[in-house]
């Protein structure tokens, strides 16, 4: 297949699987037909086309050339692999719209129903059973998740890289150790603060922390005493006002479609479909309560913004693929607005003592989340040294349990895991995010999302969408690299430790 055709049929291709994935996550349709679009895409797929991309990239005079290239032998190399494993997959999604978990009343609700349920129970003896009614059932997903586990290790060594990380480390425009590192130190920096606080936050719950499971940190960071500061009516309005007062329009002129119905099968975590970039984009959440909602939400429209505001003319690889860092950066700076005590002030009404409470709150759940996922990409660099699962999930266990302070169960070992590496994309825009809020600030004001330019100096830099990396973007910036350290200190002046 020719370079041109490859690109083609690799937009067309994301446009179908997304379409399908939003439909799915959406909850309009029970049945999943991955395999299908991945069958009538097969001829994309293929080691010959991977192998003429490899060579191409390795020859190409032009730098840009080169790295469009390379990012689009990563897509086709990546998607083999998916395809290679589609089955397993479709098999493990299924068992997620189609499972049921048995309540502590005996009722029979939807697996997907259940993570919600879980949230929201403030009798922890119903939430252990949730908990482990959820446990039992993850048994049976993974079966498929250990196959797609070794079929994916087995053919990073058939394409002949160096193992799973050595795909990785060929295939990403960072290195993953560096991440690793960072959050190592912040880990380092934050445990004593960490300890104390989370310590005083479940002992409001009559939990010592020496004794607290995952799913006391998730009922926790609930929030749910703080509803009433989050009213489900005010979040797209609201969202449209602030939007609106830095020159931004919401639904971007069409190209962004909001879905916030609820349905029974709706996927209970918020997501982004970019099916056609910029023209049409989906924005799902299944609304639950509380801040929650607002922070999915703002997320998912920085998703959403990001995506419809990418040039038309942009080249394939910039619209679709690249450092996937930017568009979470995106996504976090909006989400990370709830942080902000001035903001909350903007969108919602009220005085600064109405959400000192929230935000002390929600500062600690910033940190527990930080460090969750600075063990979550420590384990997996463990996971991925090899096909061999044995003792992997007392790792998982042991290192989440570590950081977080709650006990983590080992059967969540691959289910807790994006492929690929995905969690350092998120920490890498997590540092991204702080960046950036300190530059808008810095040109914009304080409130800059009161400053109509400051969506002008957003929009400039998603029209290239995701051209340039992580790192690229921070130095454009005006910083020397991605660190944690603006992260560190906005948790601390939020928190009253």
């Amino acid at each position: 297949m020719r370079l041109a055709g490859i690109r083609t049929r690799a937009e067309e291709f994301l446009g179908e699987s997304r379409k399908e994935w939003y439909e799915v996550g959406a909850g309009l349709k029970e049945d999943v037909r991955l395999s299908e679009i991945f069958a009538e895409y097969a001829d994309l797929f293929t080691r010959d086309n991977i192998e003429t991309l490899t060579s191409l990239a390795d020859s190409a005079d032009d730098e840009v050339e080169s790295l469009r290239l390379a990012e689009l032998r990563g897509f086709l190399t990546l998607a083999h692999i998916r395809n290679a494993t589609r089955e397993l997959s479709e098999r493990a999604l299924l068992f997620e719209t189609k499972t049921t978990v048995e309540t502590p009343e005996g009722e029979s609700i939807p697996y997907r129903q259940s993570a919600v349920a879980l949230l929201n129970e403030s009798n922890r003896e119903k939430r252990t059973f949730l908990e482990n009614a959820r446990c039992e059932a993850l048994a049976e997903k993974n079966v498929f998740l250990e196959q797609i586990h070794r079929a994916t290790h087995r053919m990073a060594d058939d394409l002949e890289f160096e193992g799973y990380l050595g795909m990785m480390a060929a295939l990403k425009r960072y290195e993953l150790e560096p991440v690793r590192d960072e959050m190592q130190r912040f880990l380092e920096c934050t445990g004593a603060l960490y300890a104390e606080a989370m310590e005083e936050a479940l002992s409001r719950m009559d939990v010592p922390l020496s004794s607290a499971q995952r799913h006391d940190a998730q009922f926790c960071f609930r929030g749910s005493e703080y509803d009433a500061l989050f009213p489900a009516e005010k979040i797209e309005p609201s969202a449209r006002e602030v939007c609106a007062s830095m020159g931004l329009d919401l639904s971007a002129e069409g190209r962004v479609r909001l879905d916030i119905e609820d349905r029974p099968l709706k996927s209970p975590r918020a997501f982004c479909a970019s099916i056609r970039v910029p023209e049409e984009v989906y924005l799902v959440i299944r609304p639950r309560g509380g801040y929650d909602d607002y922070s999915a939400f703002w997320h998912e429209l920085g998703h959403a913004l990001h995506f419809a505001g990418v040039a038309a003319d942009a080249p394939f690889e910039w619209k679709r693929l690249g450092d996937n860092s930017v568009t979470e950066g995106f996504a976090m700076l909006f989400d990370h607005l709830l942080l902000e005590p001035l903001w909350l002030e903007d969108a919602l009404g009220g005085e600064a003592s109405d959400y000192a409470a929230f935000l002390a709150h929600h500062a600690l759940f910033e940190l527990y989340m930080l460090r969750r996922y600075a063990a979550k990409i420590d384990y997996e660099l463990t996971l991925h040294q090899g096909a061999d699962l044995t003792g992997k999930d007392d790792a998982y266990r042991e290192k989440l349990s570590s950081a977080t302070g709650v006990e983590y169960p080992r059967i969540s070992y691959l289910d807790d895991v994006d492929p690929f590496f995905y969690c350092a994309n998120y920490l890498r825009a997590w540092m991204l995010q702080a960046q950036m809020a300190e530059v808008l600030k810095t040109k914009f004001g304080e409130r800059w999302w009161a400053n109509r330019e400051s969506g002008g100096f957003l929009m400039e830099i998603w029209r290239d969408g995701q051209r340039h990396d992580g790192d690229s973007l921070s130095r454009h910036l005006g910083y020397r690299r991605l660190t944690t350290e603006p992260l560190e200190a906005q948790i601390r002046n939020l928190m009253p430790h």
